[in-house]
């Protein structure tokens, strides 16, 4: 069973929030919930840990759903190379957002 809280921000510190989440590709209450959890005594390292596991299993998501796209609009031949290098630099927006 899960309940809601409340959770009254400023609005720096909302911005703050709603940025670092979508560098993470998180929702913000999502990223919230994390760092109430990581405050409640869970291992720093072990949250920031399932994080990026998240992360990364979120751009494998997008890579196959990508791959699918092309496939259904008669691509024949992905080029895997540029593939990543477009993935790459998406990471970097979102690091250094």
């Amino acid at each position: 069973m899960t309940r809601a809280l409340t959770l009254r921000l400023d609005d720096d510190d909302h911005d703050r929030l709603e940025r670092e989440a979508s560098r993470l590709g998180l929702r913000a209450g999502t990223l919230a919930r994390v760092y109430v959890r990581a405050g409640l005594g869970d291992d720093p390292a072990a949250v920031e840990a399932a994080l990026r596991r998240r992360a990364g299993t979120e751009a494998l998501a997008r890579l196959a759903k990508l791959r699918e796209e092309l496939r259904t609009a008669g691509h024949v031949g992905v080029d895997a190379v540029a593939t990543v290098n477009a993935a790459r630099g998406e990471l970097d927006e979102r690091r250094a957002g």
